[in-house]
């Protein structure tokens, strides 16, 4: 079940993608395999040590939301690190992490991209480059 915030964030997304086929939305919910769901459901574990998750949802890219933001540069590091765990286990989806309010609302989210996650694993990117990529995607 989607929260309403996800709701939002998915219908934004959409907007800005360009609108949403109904029909292709089921096909890809078919498609996700099992291991890329234990791969989310590790990631959304492993940022719940810092911040707080809520939920979290694999509608073809991975939306862990959570509250107890640090802000966008803290979080970052922590939403980064993680993804680029599971990434180098063969996840390869993109992911939008969104932080909420006390309130529930949105109050920013990020991409974060398999392929920059890969040029941080392989040394191509620092830590630091990793994490303002995913600081400069913040909307």
């Amino acid at each position: 079940m989607l929260t309403t915030a996800t709701a939002i964030s998915v219908g934004t997304v959409a907007g800005c993608l360009g609108g949403t086929n109904e029909k292709e939305d089921e096909d890809i919910e078919n498609d996700i395999s099992e291991v890329d769901r234990r791969l989310a459901a590790e990631m959304a574990e492993t940022i719940d040590d810092d911040l707080s998750v809520t939920g979290w949802e694999l509608p073809g890219m991975f939306i862990p939301e959570y509250t107890d933001s640090r802000g966008v540069e803290v979080d970052a590091t922590i939403l980064g690190n993680a993804y680029a765990d599971i990434v180098d286990q063969g996840f390869d989806r993109r992911a939008m992490p969104t932080a909420l309010t006390d309130d529930g609302d949105v109050y920013f989210m990020v991409f974060i991209e398999p392929e920059w996650a890969n040029a941080y694993l392989e040394g191509d990117w620092s830590q630091e480059a990793y994490d303002t990529e995913i600081e400069d995607s913040a909307h």
